[in-house]
């Protein structure tokens, strides 16, 4: 960066982080872009799309000095050009050579951001692309530039800066620069891009109407129309705050603009619509915890002082807008499945497609973290044992091509989350004969849904080969883990030849939950009401005796297993997690209330058969149940 422009910016950390962020942006719009180009007929709009976020990123890149950055992206950009005004083929070469330099420029700015200590190898990326370009190069051409008449000078530091970034892309000579108003400047360049890049470099600088640009063999060109500029470079010689408020009133006024966005879908803005503001996630936790707490003084209230409507409805309402604040659309996980599922295919010789639907689904921003891991297993396992191999697809009257649906959804307090496929199905005798190897207790009549459950038993696999994907039996196990974890559940339906269905279920948020409190010998515990299903006082010789299985309660036609909480409960809260239900025998049923929820294992060890632990209105603490864990015992259980 010169002594110009750093004097001008100062110190820019202020504005690494808008230039992170907006990257990160780009580079999904880039990745995604490229996912849904076809290579025998590339549509213009998304060429054009990937064209600008790159060039956005590289122009934003020079600008705070990062080299590296604007090497890469050069020459990306320079292949892009080509694609883009039909000078060259679009192949699926082109595609693969345009993701791997996305991941290496994702690289840099991680390390950048100090996310990633080594610095990135851009060698072979840059030698790549560069090698794809250059049969179709055009030869060098020589413009000359006219600016003006100026209307004002040009900043210095804005002039140096436009000058150094076409001294990048070719020669610049012959200048003659009169900056000042009613003044222009004139200079000859000469490089293989087209004029419109070169158009694209001078906008930043210059109201389109004031660049004249013809061939040097002509003595002065006259001036021309310029087309529009549909450029995403930002200036960053702005102060902070009035960067971010144009970048917010450019998006409100064209929506359409944003990469990975059809203009058929664009809706306009609404008139009055609020700008948006950057607030720290650490700022966003301690409001969350400050109305969790706010929730148990209410609830300490209402039960010392009698009814508080108006500030019970207060508090809903100011619990309810604080944890929409921490909301984020469930696309931030869903983007990254399009690559996953082409990448893996093409490694096992499938052919697949991924389809989406409800990505603006919201839901806490800690449980988008903690569910990214579990949902790739889960796609993964879609792809490698669900879908068939192109023949044998065919040979069974199916499209070559398989297909993998993930779609989300809410459904009162919780996010339905289903990974589905189109392929071979379960096998049942398979997974019968692989359960009677590791002698695991199931009838062979056993309906469908209990032999679908020993695929979650750990080191529980029928592949016939171990790869580097799949066939250790590790997974499947984890994935229920990790979303009981969540106080979620997970269940598994599938058709021999029409496929796999998994759906999971999460709670909305992990902050705040709907519960049912119940008496357990004189103690208070809490069982998410996500999980209950009825309850009903059961009578003397209602619980039969099962040979091995302990005693069982009869509900409806189902014989249900019997968890007594209660020495002498006669009240039964049935539960299920997990595609299994049980009946918990309590003393008493106490209430229905929302609960702040206390993660125990920041201070004591795991407990069995208890996942968190809340603050009642009494000022006591009272312990939430793990009912998955429940649900799954085989023998009575007491809380300790």
């Amino acid at each position: 960066m010169s002594a110009v422009a750093a004097k001008v910016l100062g110190d820019a950390s202020a504005f690494h982080a808008i230039f992170f962020e907006e990257a990160d942006e780009h580079l999904a719009s880039v990745e995604s872009l490229l996912l849904r180009l076809d290579p025998g007929a590339p549509d213009a709009e998304a060429m054009n799309g990937i064209f600008r976020a790159v060039h956005s990123i590289k122009g934003s890149a020079g600008m705070l000095g990062f080299a590296e950055i604007v090497s890469l992206t050069h020459v990306f950009e320079n292949l892009l050009d080509l694609l883009r005004k039909g000078e060259r083929p679009l192949t699926r070469a082109e595609v693969d050579a345009m993701l791997r330099a996305g991941d290496v420029v994702k690289s840099q700015i991680a390390h950048r951001r100090g996310t990633l200590a080594q610095t990135p190898d851009r060698s072979a990326a840059e030698a790549e692309l560069r090698a794809l370009a250059t049969a179709a190069t055009a030869a060098p051409r020589e413009f000359q530039v006219r600016l003006g008449p100026l209307a004002q000078p040009i900043a210095d530091a804005e002039l140096e800066t436009m000058l150094c970034g076409l001294a990048e892309m070719g020669q610049v000579s012959g200048q003659e620069i009169n900056n000042i108003a009613g003044g222009e400047i004139r200079f000859r360049v000469t490089l293989a891009g087209a004029e419109a890049d070169l158009r694209s470099v001078l906008s930043l600088v210059v109201e389109p109407s004031l660049v004249h640009i013809g061939d040097a063999a002509v003595a002065e060109p006259a001036p021309q129309a310029t087309p529009p500029v549909n450029d995403e470079s930002v200036d960053l010689f702005e102060a902070p705050a009035a960067f971010r408020a144009r970048r917010g009133a450019e998006r409100r006024q064209s929506p359409g603009r944003r990469e990975g966005e059809r203009a058929a879908n664009a809706a306009p803005a609404a008139q009055g619509e609020a700008g948006s503001i950057r607030v720290s996630v650490e700022k966003i936790d301690r409001l969350v915890n400050l109305v969790g707490e706010l929730v148990i003084t209410e609830a300490m209230l209402a039960q010392r002082l009698g009814v508080q409507t108006e500030l019970a409805r207060h508090t809903r309402e100011l619990q309810e807008a604080v944890m929409a604040i921490r909301m984020v659309p469930i696309s931030a996980v869903f983007s990254r499945f399009p690559r996953l599922v082409r990448e893996l295919s093409q490694r096992l010789g499938k052919q697949a497609e991924i389809r989406l639907s409800g990505e603006s689904t919201e839901l806490d921003r800690g449980l988008i973290e903690r569910i990214t891991d579990p949902l790739t297993h889960l796609v993964r396992n879609a792809v490698d044992h669900g879908l068939e191999q192109p023949e044998e697809r065919a040979a069974r009257g199916k499209p070559r091509g398989g297909e993998i649906f993930l779609t989300a959804s809410q459904r009162g307090g919780s996010i339905i989350i289903e990974v589905r496929d189109d392929g071979r199905g379960l096998d049942r005798q398979k997974i019968l004969a692989r359960a009677a190897e590791r002698r695991m207790a199931i009838a062979p009549d056993a309906p469908d849904h209990e032999v679908w459950q020993l695929t979650f038993e750990p080191g529980f696999s029928t592949a016939e080969t171990v790869t580097d994907v799949s066939g250790r039996g590790v997974g499947m196990d984890v994935v229920r883990r990790n979303i009981q974890q969540l106080g979620g559940t997970v269940e598994l339906a599938s058709s021999a030849g029409a496929g796999t269905s998994v759906t999971v279920r999460v709670p909305l948020t992990l902050a705040i939950i709907e519960a049912m409190t119940v008496g357990v010998d004189g103690e208070t515990y809490v069982l998410p009401l996500a999980s209950v299903v009825e309850s009903r006082r059961v009578g003397a010789g209602e619980l039969h005796g099962v040979a091995g299985q302990g005693a069982t309660l009869r509900v409806r036609d189902e014989y249900l297993p019997v968890r007594r909480l209660a020495a002498n409960g006669e009240i039964a809260v049935i539960v299920e997690a997990d595609g299994g239900r049980a009946a918990l025998m309590v003393d008493a049923l106490i209430g229905q209330q929302q609960v702040v929820v206390k993660s125990l294992e920041t201070n004591f060890r795991r407990i069995p058969g208890i996942s968190a632990a809340t603050i009642m209105g009494d000022g006591k603490v009272a312990l939430i149940l793990d009912v998955p864990q429940l649900v799954k015992e085989n023998a009575a259980w007491k809380p300790q």
